[in-house]
């Protein structure tokens, strides 16, 4: 944590005209909504329990936080899209959270090993779905998802009120872009690292007071495994093990 701060604290000092470049070019693709992106997410939220599995099966979206199934461990996540059409994909080994946004519907479910290692999907319940009609105005407010909440926040940073403020080489030849956002109360840092003009990780970090007065902080880094312009079709409709059961 407290190299994390120390970022913080050495943002402020830097020039806070420079322009950003290889990022744009992310940018571009969630503003045009045509991406996939696969990650690993090395700094999951702390434990909250001592319990090492919960029944999670479409009760509880893609807040990780509250799920006792996936605390204290990395999670691998996919984000694809193309157009209105988006599919969000959480979990660790063998077990993950999935939520598909197709016109106007929104499929939650979750896919599996079993005992035998077949995958087995639940929605509403085993290898069935039902479409919850999608709240456009919630998702506007809200802002883009993408998973679990740190990556949400890296993604959003390229689209939203973070400024642009330093770049630079470091000394295993990767590059680095750092963002900053604050007020009075919060201060975040993300820095975005490339090898060329390939994403590779993302780090992040924020502190700052509750309602409480306590100061709080807490960081998070992103291994990017792929960021691409070309969305994954066959993720973006439902699988074939999962059967649409919505009365429409």
């Amino acid at each position: 944590m407290k190299n994390f701060f120390l970022l913080l604290l050495i943002i402020f000092s830097v020039n806070l005209t420079a322009d950003a470049a290889k990022i744009d070019a992310y940018k571009e693709m969630i503003l045009n909504r045509r991406y996939t992106i696969r990650y690993d997410n090395l700094t999951p939220a702390p434990r909250v329990t001592n319990r090492d599995v919960a029944e999670l099966y479409g009760k509880s979206g893609l807040i990780v936080e509250t799920n006792d199934f996936f605390t204290n461990r990395p999670l691998s996540g996919i984000v694809t899209a193309n157009g209105e059409n988006k599919y969000e994909e959480i979990g660790y080994k063998d077990f993950y959270q999935c939520r598909l946004l197709r016109g106007g519907e929104n499929f939650i479910f979750t896919h599996y090993k079993n005992k035998q290692g077949k995958t087995e999907y639940f929605g509403s319940k085993k290898g069935k779905v039902e479409a919850n009609t999608r709240n456009y105005l919630t998702e506007l407010m809200a802002g883009e998802s993408f998973g679990d909440n740190n990556f949400t926040e890296m993604m959003n940073a390229l689209i939203s009120d973070y400024q642009f403020i330093n770049s630079g080489t470091l000394e295993n030849n990767l590059t680095f872009e750092d963002f900053l956002a604050q007020d009075e109360n919060k201060l975040s840092a993300i820095r975005y690292y490339f090898d060329g003009d390939t994403l590779v990780k993302i780090s992040f970090a924020s502190y700052g007071r509750n309602s409480s007065g306590e100061i709080l902080g807490s960081k998070c880094i992103v291994k990017i495994l792929e960021f691409t312009a070309s969305p994954t079709e066959n993720l973006l409709r439902l699988p074939a093990g999962l059967q649409d059961v919505t009365k429409r």
